[in-house]
């Protein structure tokens, strides 16, 4: 349960450019921390597209964020470990006249000294950055996780500005959900009743997903809540819904009564995972489709 947990685990706003709630959200889980990145593809759709296309491949798992340079930017998206580049899709038009400037927190593609030469590479400024034309494309911002972009902007580098230790993205996937518990106390003791149930909100799901309800116990292992048996929990790691439709929105998981003897600390957790998956392939999750709250019996 060791890798289930880490997975689960994985759990500054800007002010400019106002994007709208509803674009795209990209979870981009680095050796690090993850950073969230919102698109806006009413400013730059053929960019937006573009780096969508490589984020649904599978394109940047293990690529690294091989240019680092303080206060100006982190670079990445392009090579491995190994500093071998990987092959990419055709170039793309530059779409940097689009109002959208190359502040703090903004994520832009890379490119060439030619206009129009943009594939996989992009970049998150860490300051306010003044290009000469042609400029670069922004496409996005930092919505959650700028402080880990500062954390990769201070590591060591060569005079290459290419990091001594490997700075990698380990995954990145589209925000396809948001989870939250409704109405759960910190605390509860023996005898008072306790009902599980989830919500989503702020993003409007597409297509439909595996939700995983377990909780782990004290001594760390974790029990599941499955369809065949939802008056209690099982070591057997079975999701509680599978393909559960876009127009489900609210869950209803279990109800009970919290019997003596279950003194303790009790993490609870919920996860929306790719269809027809098992347990140990949770990293399409990261934290967008996560949920996890802390609970105390006496």
């Amino acid at each position: 349960m060791s890798k289930f947990y880490l997975l689960l685990c994985a759990l500054v706003l800007l002010s400019q450019p106002v994007l709208a709630e509803d674009n795209p959200i990209v979870d981009i889980q680095t050796n690090h921390g993850t950073i969230t990145v919102q698109l806006a593809p009413d400013k730059s759709p053929l960019t937006v597209a573009n780096f969508l296309s490589y984020v649904n491949e599978g394109f940047y798992e293990n690529t690294i964020f091989h240019r680092i340079i303080p206060g100006f930017m982190i670079q990445g998206g392009g090579y491995n470990a190994a500093l071998i580049q990987k092959p990419t899709h055709a170039p793309i038009k530059l779409e940097a006249d689009n109002g959208l400037s190359n502040l703090r927190g903004t994520i832009a593609m890379a490119r060439t000294s030619m206009a129009d030469s943009a594939t996989a590479q992009f970049f998150i400024n860490t300051v306010n950055n003044n290009f000469p034309t042609p400029g670069y494309a922004v496409f996005g911002k930092v919505i959650e996780g700028l402080n880990i972009v500062d954390v990769i902007s201070k590591v060591s580098t060569n005079k290459a500005d290419t990091p001594l230790q490997s700075v990698t993205i380990e995954a990145a996937r589209v925000r396809e959900a948001q989870l939250s518990f409704k109405d759960l106390k910190p605390l509860y003791q023996a005898g008072e009743s306790l009902t599980i149930a989830l919500q989503e909100n702020t993003v409007t799901r597409q297509r439909a997903l595996d939700l995983w309800v377990a909780v782990k116990l004290p001594n760390g292992e974790f029990r599941f809540i499955s369809p065949e048996n939802t008056e209690s929990f099982s070591a057997e790691a079975k999701p509680f819904m599978r393909k559960v439709g876009v127009n489900q929105m609210q869950h209803s998981i279990i109800t009970l009564t919290i019997p003596v003897g279950l003194a303790g600390q009790y993490s609870v957790y919920a996860i929306f995972n790719e269809p027809e998956r098992d347990v140990t392939d949770l990293t399409h999750s990261l934290r967008s489709n996560l949920a996890n709250v802390a609970l105390e019996l006496r």
